[in-house]
C-alpha cells in the first residue's frame, strides 16, 4: 500500500498543464491522496468480496456497496461496517433517490433493477429491463455464461417536473457498449415487477461504461470506463466535457460524498486477489 501511495502521490502540478489537450485522455485525473488515517488507500474494513458497485446516500452520510457475489453493505465514510445483507445476484451497480431514500440495485446477466428499502433492508420492488431499443428486440444482449456483458452501472438522476421524479442512466458493459437512459415506472406503477424501457442512448463511444455518478453542481454524467483506466465528464446529451486518465484498476463503481471526497470500488481482476478494495480519495476538480 505504501508503494501505492508514492505511485499516486499528489497530482495537484498536472492541474497548471495549460498547454496540454484538456480532452486529451493523458491528463491524470486531479485528486488528493491523503496520507492520514481514513483517508487515501483502502478503506474497506471487511474484506468486501468483489465490490462492484457504490453510492453515497446524501439523509444518511453513509456509503452503500455491492458485490459480485450478492451482497449489499452500509458503511460509514472511513469503513466502518453499519450492517450487511445477502441479494441473490451478480450485482453490479447501485444508486440512490435522494428524495426518497430509495436504493436501486442492477443485477448483471438478468438486467433488472431492485429497489432497495435501506430501513427495512429488503427488496420492495423488481423492474426487468425491457432490452428493446429502435426496432431491435434484442438491443441489449443477454449475457451468456463465460461472457462479461450486460448492465454494469446505474445512476438516478432527479428531475421534479418527470411523472416518475427522474429517470436512470445506465451503463452496458458489451454488446453494445453504451449509456442508456431508462424511463422506470417509479409512481405510475405499484407492481411487483413493473417493466423498464430505454428511452435513448446516448452517443457517446465508450468501452465497458463499468461505473458513474452524476454532478448536480456541474450537471455533468460522470462515467469510468473499466476497459480503458478513463473518467470522462459528459452532458445528459452525452457530448464529452473533459477526459482523464483514472486511478486504480477495475473500477466498477464510483461516487462522491457532500465533502468532496471520492470513493471507488474495485472489482477483482482476471487472478483473483488481483486489486479490489475501496479507494477514498480527495477530488480537486
Amino acid at each position: 500500500m505504501k508503494d501505492k501511495i508514492v505511485f499516486f502521490g499528489v497530482l495537484i502540478v498536472l492541474i497548471a498543464c495549460s498547454s496540454m489537450d484538456k480532452h486529451s485522455p493523458t491528463i491524470r485525473f486531479p485528486y488528493l491522496w491523503l496520507d492520514e488515517p481514513g483517508f487515501g488507500g483502502d478503506i474497506d474494513k471487511q474484506n468486501f468480496p468483489e465490490p462492484s458497485g457504490i453510492c453515497f446516500h446524501p439523509s444518511r452520510k453513509t456509503l452503500f456497496v455491492v458485490s459480485d457475489e450478492g451482497e449489499i453493505a452500509e458503511i460509514e465514510t472511513d469503513g466502518s461496517p453499519i450492517f450487511r445483507s445477502k441479494i441473490p445476484g451478480d450485482l453490479e451497480g447501485v444508486a440512490v433517490n435522494p428524495r426518497t431514500g430509495l436504493l436501486y440495485v442492477i443485477i448483471e446477466g438478468d438486467d433488472i433493477i431492485l429497489e432497495f428499502d435501506p430501513d427495512k433492508k429488503e427488496v420492495t420492488r423488481r423492474f426487468p429491463l425491457d432490452r428493446a431499443f429502435d426496432d431491435d428486440p434484442n438491443f441489449i444482449q443477454k449475457k451468456e455464461e463465460g461472457y462479461d456483458n450486460g448492465i454494469e452501472s446505474i445512476e438516478f438522476i432527479e428531475d421534479v417536473s418527470h411523472p416518475e421524479g427522474g429517470t436512470f442512466y445506465i451503463g452496458n458493459q458489451w454488446d453494445p457498449p453504451c449509456v442508456m437512459e431508462v424511463y422506470v415506472p417509479l409512481k405510475s406503477s405499484q407492481e411487483k415487477e413493473p417493466r423498464a424501457r430505454i428511452l435513448r442512448v446516448l452517443p457517446l463511444e465508450m468501452d465497458d461504461p463499468a461505473a458513474m455518478f452524476y454532478d448536480s453542481k456541474t450537471e455533468l454524467l460522470n462515467v469510468v470506463s473499466d476497459a480503458d483506466n478513463i473518467l470522462v465528464e459528459i452532458t445528459l446529451d452525452g457530448k464529452i466535457v473533459r477526459e482523464y486518465a483514472f486511478l486504480g484498476a477495475n473500477q466498477e463503481g464510483i461516487t462522491r460524498d457532500d465533502e468532496g471526497y471520492l470513493y471507488i470500488t474495485q472489482d477483482m481482476g482476471e487472478n483473483l486477489g488481483d486489486t479490489g478494495g475501496i479507494l477514498k480519495v480527495k477530488d480537486l476538480r
